[in-house]
């Protein structure tokens, strides 16, 4: 994973928090249960887990726990359902198979004196994985590999007509492991990353004959390259038949946004109902290859989420990471800039510590992509050091259990979700003033942490 961020324009001045929006420090604790919810999301994962252990995007496993996730979400909802998706499971493995195939031949094409078309193989697998793996993308899919997954939600009508929508989602499905440690460095460059290198220069050695003399020092270098396309084999193998245990990477998300599903139902049943905001809260399966699964639910639903609001979790781990991302997949989807800043400001003004930024380059996406891609106001809240280094990066490795996840950044994510509805509710979210809202002092900041112990 790559820890280059991406560079930002620079930003318009945010828009502040509003009288009305500021939370009041001595409002009683008990009114949002934080803490209790966030110890009910990690438990409900535990459950989770053992019944269903890691789930491949559309395993049984997956499917089986897409059921029981509606079954969780079903008391306090008005309706929920269930959606197949069509997931292509090629879509990292493919891109990897193809070059350890296509190596050998370029080089051949380049021996007997046709460069051009080795090049021009060369170039079109190049801009098919960019447009795959760096955009998400995909041309095609293949049908041959494909099995059915499953998308869960549930919806929460408001007590009158509805203004306005806000969607919850994460995702339920787990990575598959890889066969090669990435933190093992010299043993990845040596299986992984050498290969690649050599498909690299195959493509170059190509343009060179094509543009250059025949010499025998460059017929040399292409034999001793042919003759070392045995290590192609590792990228063949690259993907593990396991998967990852997925908790936090993204099993507790799913979790996370039943509770606030529980708290929304649990406020409409005391007599404190939304006034007009529909809640819809989402999973959804194939995250892990390529946004499969959302991508199809936001296209079925195009009437459903028309005008929404989109709030995605992904990786809560650590309290002291929260933040909300201005772009996605690989740093080339603009998200809504307004929305996460927004929330940063709403994170703030409950005493918590949040940033807005792009998600770095080779990083990968969130679903959040697929509703901005539906022309949705969405961003991704996330709580994960990026560096593999820094913390130990418990997504995707078999480390990625409910252990690895903080009590208290759950609580923080449930507590912001919550804030972000009753501004919307309230029809407050996007109000502005002259002057800014100074931070409120860490003496008077709303504080859960008493609540995680109760």
């Amino acid at each position: 994973m790559s820890m280059r961020y991406s560079l930002f324009h620079k930003r318009l001045k945010t828009p502040p928090l509003v009288e009305g929006q500021k939370d009041n420090p001595t409002q009683k604790i008990e009114r949002l249960k934080a803490g209790r919810l966030a110890s009910t999301a990690l438990a409900l994962t535990r459950s989770l887990l053992e019944q269903f252990g890691p789930r491949p995007s559309g395993s049984d496993a997956c499917r089986q726990a897409a059921a029981e996730i509606e079954r969780s979400l079903a008391p306090f909802c008005d309706r929920t359902e269930q959606s197949e998706v069509t997931l292509d499971l090629t879509f990292h493995s493919l891109p990897l198979s193809l070059m350890a195939y296509l190596y050998p031949v370029l080089l051949l094409l380049a021996l007997f004196k046709l460069p051009l078309l080795s090049l021009l193989l060369f170039g079109l697998y190049g801009g098919w994985v960019v447009i795959t793996l760096y955009y998400y993308r995909p041309l095609f899919k293949v049908r041959g590999k494909s099995v059915t997954g499953i998308n869960v939600h549930g919806t929460l009508e408001p007590k009158g007509e509805v203004r306005h929508t806000v969607i919850f989602s994460a995702h339920h499905d787990s990575a598959r492991l890889h066969r090669h440690n990435r933190l093992d460095r010299s043993r990845y460059l040596v299986t992984v990353a050498l290969p690649i290198l050599l498909f690299a220069l195959a493509g170059l050695l190509s343009f060179i004959r094509l543009f250059g003399p025949m010499g025998i020092g460059m017929t040399i270098i292409q034999v001793v390259m042919l003759a070392l396309t045995p290590r192609f084999v590792a990228l063949l193998r690259f993907y593990d038949d396991r998967a990852t245990p997925g908790a936090g990477d993204n099993l507790n998300s799913t979790s996370l946004i039943i509770q606030l599903a529980r708290y929304f139902g649990w406020k409409r049943t005391g007599g404190e109902p939304l006034e007009s905001t529909r809640l819809i809260f989402c999973s959804f399966d194939g995250e892990e290859i390529g946004l499969q699964g959302s991508t199809a639910w936001y296209e079925e639903q195009k009437e459903l989420v028309a005008g929404a609001v989109v709030l995605n979790f992904d990786s809560i781990y650590w309290a002291d990471s929260l933040t909300f991302l201005e772009r996605d997949v690989n740093g080339t989807q603009p998200l809504s800039s307004p929305l996460a800043r927004r929330c940063v400001d709403i994170a703030r003004s409950m005493g918590y510590e949040a940033k807005s930024e792009s998600i770095p380059r080779l990083a990968g996406a969130t679903d959040a992509a697929s509703a901005s891609r539906a022309g949705l106001e969405a961003t991704t809240l996330t709580a994960a050091g990026w560096d593999d280094q820094s913390k130990g990066a418990p997504y995707h490795s078999e480390g990625d259990t409910v252990e690895a996840i903080e009590a208290k950044a759950v609580e923080m994510a449930i507590s912001i979700a919550i804030r972000l509805v009753e501004h919307v509710d309230g029809e407050t979210l996007w109000e502005t003033e002259d002057e800014e809202v100074k931070p409120p002092e860490p003496s008077r900041s709303l504080s859960f942490s008493r609540l995680t112990h109760r």
